[in-house]
Parts: C-alpha cells; sequence; structure tokens
C-alpha cells in the first residue's frame, strides 16, 4: 500500500511539473523586412538573404515577456499596444531580455537585429 501512495505522488508530481512549464506562450514571430544599405559596397545577387545564421524566439508567461536568440547578437525590442499605437517597452538585449509589460491588451513584438532583420509577432497579455 505505502509504495502505491509513492508511486501516486510521483506521478501527480510530474504532472504538476508538466503543467507549470506550459505556462509561457510561444509568440510567433516572422520576418517583417531585411535592409541594407544603399551605399553598401557588396554587389549581391540574392535580394533577400536568408536569415538562417540567427533564429529569434519569444515568450510570454502572465505579464514577463522573454525574447531570446540563439547567438550573442545585438538587437533592439520595440512593444506596442495595438490599441493605442503606443510604444510599452523598448530596449537593447544581447542573447536575451525580459521585459515586463503591466496592462492587459493586445501587443505587437518588434526585433531588429544589427543585421538589418525585423522579426515581428503579436500576443496578448491576461
Amino acid at each position: 500500500m505505502k509504495k502505491l501512495i509513492i508511486f501516486a505522488l510521483c506521478i501527480l508530481g510530474m504532472c504538476n511539473a508538466r503543467a507549470e512549464m506550459m505556462t509561457a506562450q510561444e509568440i510567433i514571430l516572422t520576418e517583417m523586412a531585411t535592409m541594407h544599405p544603399w551605399d553598401s559596397n557588396k554587389e549581391e545577387e540574392k535580394p533577400f538573404p536568408s536569415t538562417g545564421q540567427t533564429r529569434f524566439h519569444a515568450s510570454i508567461d502572465g505579464n514577463q515577456l522573454f525574447v531570446g536568440a540563439d547567438a550573442s547578437v545585438h538587437a533592439y525590442t520595440e512593444v506596442i499596444n495595438q490599441r493605442t499605437g503606443e510604444v510599452v517597452e523598448e530596449g537593447e538585449f544581447v542573447g536575451e531580455t525580459n521585459m515586463y509589460i503591466p496592462q492587459s491588451g493586445n501587443y505587437e513584438l518588434y526585433i531588429y537585429s544589427e543585421s538589418g532583420t525585423i522579426m515581428v509577432g503579436e500576443f496578448s497579455v491576461e
């Protein structure tokens, strides 16, 4: 009987840990644009080079926004309230950052990388 109770508690603990890990929601990021300077000395045949070098990812957990990259690159982020159009949070980071979103609502996330790529995603805070 003791073994059954211990086994049930272990299973319950694993289910509870799994549920806590699932609270953060992944934000789907899409590439909005790639910028190149007009006075660049490089003559490239491809109009839009691949962004395969750096992948950005973002997630929201309650009011905490996490933005990160798979490499230590410099980037700038903006969080814009969709209803008012005002910038709620902004800042530069290297590798990853956390931001606090104070109010509930629908937001847009913009990530500007130093390579000229702009990533955008939408999320909600409840």
